[in-house]
């Protein structure tokens, strides 16, 4: 299947960095997203200095987009002059970097997510990843008209509708095709692991829809021609994605996803592995009395690429004698896995990971 406006093919250089000083559209919500964790010091306030060191590094290799305070961003422990400051701080890092700032905006109520939605605007953020309101579920009628209320609110920025299954909220190809008529709205985040779903948004209407579920996909969504991916796992083992990237650029899928395999194997160990006793690494004990902001801060600090810090409560840390175990684990089994201290250095200059059709 061949999705209409995508721009995914073998063999390609990197094309010339796109404009970000305005706000994102249909036309270059593409490539690929990083969804880096938000760092915090040991203390849990704000890490500036790790965001700005973290936001460069995914700059240096090649990233299109860098989207922070969602889920992965641990949104919902953030007070609004945190929301603020993080926003300031990847408008500064990506300026002039042809990299797009995104921020996530989600909020209890539609003044909420309005308010920082508007917040985001005022600081020439390119898009915001955002919500309905989500503690109850909405129907039809209501859903459509929260993103019309939005989108007439803050017009100058591109709107990312984050469908995640973890909230309760249906979004079907009708309901995509009526907000096509918000031009504000980019499309989505396809925050699920219902591959078919997802190929049946990409000819339903002119959004966009990008998977974040990477973790086994990666290889399957560029031979799609899926117009990008949102990645959390970028952040774990750039190496990794580089590599697959670069052969999926090539059409040479079978050996991207042999390059690929070991990275899915990590995954479904570590996380979709917990609770099943033959699958989960018996050295990691009770690993999944810990949540995911836990887990997944912990496996950033072990592979060592971003600084991270350890999840605010309610989460709670995963000690370091485990963390300790985790990284000795992945030495002993997956030392290929980790990404080379100086990673970010090796990169040739203006790279781009997801590969493209020649202009």
């Amino acid at each position: 299947m061949t999705i209409s406006g995508a721009s995914a093919a073998a063999g390609v250089s990197a094309p010339a960095k796109a404009e970000t000083s305005g706000p994102m559209t249909r036309e270059t919500y593409r490539g690929l997203f990083a969804y880096p964790p938000t760092p915090f010091t040991p203390d849990l306030a704000l890490d500036e200095e790790a965001l700005r060191s973290n936001c460069r590094k995914l700059i240096r290799i090649g990233v299109d987009g860098i989207v922070v305070g969602g889920t992965t961003g641990e949104f919902y422990t953030l007070t609004e002059k945190e929301h603020h400051r993080i926003a300031e701080i990847v408008r500064e890092e990506t300026r002039g970097t042809g990299v797009a700032g995104v921020i996530g905006a989600t909020g209890l109520n539609t003044p909420e997510v309005i308010r920082r939605v508007s917040a985001a605007m005022e600081l020439r953020l390119n898009a915001a990843l955002t919500m309905q309101p989500f503690y109850s579920t909405l129907t039809k009628k209501e859903l459509l008209e929260f993103w019309r209320q939005v989108s007439t609110a803050c017009p100058k920025i591109g709107l990312i509708v984050y469908h995640f299954e973890g909230v309760k909220q249906e979004y079907t190809p009708d309901i995509f095709r009526q907000l096509a008529s918000l031009p504000n709205v980019l499309g989505s985040k396809e925050g699920h692991f219902n591959y078919k779903a997802w190929l049946a948004l990409q000819t339903a209407s002119p959004l966009v829809h990008m998977s974040a579920t990477d973790a086994g996909w990666l290889v399957a969504l560029h031979r799609a021609k899926a117009p990008g991916v949102g990645s959390v796992n970028l952040t774990l083992m750039p190496h990794v994605m580089r590599r697959t990237l670069a052969l999926c650029g090539e059409g040479k899928y079978e050996e991207a996803e042999r390059a690929f395999e070991r990275f899915t194997e990590f995954c479904v160990k570590v996380r979709s592995g917990t609770g099943r006793p033959f699958l989960f690494p018996q050295e990691l004990g009770n690993w999944e009395e810990y949540g995911g902001a836990a887990r997944g801060k912990a496996l950033a600090e072990a592979f060592g690429f971003l600084k991270v810090g350890p999840p605010r409560p309610p989460s709670i840390p995963v000690p370091a004698e485990m963390q300790k175990r985790l990284r000795g684990y992945i030495e002993r089994v997956y030392p290929d896995l980790i990404p080379p201290t100086d990673f970010a250095e090796q990169v040739p200059a203006g790279t781009r990971l997801w590969p493209r059709v020649r202009p």
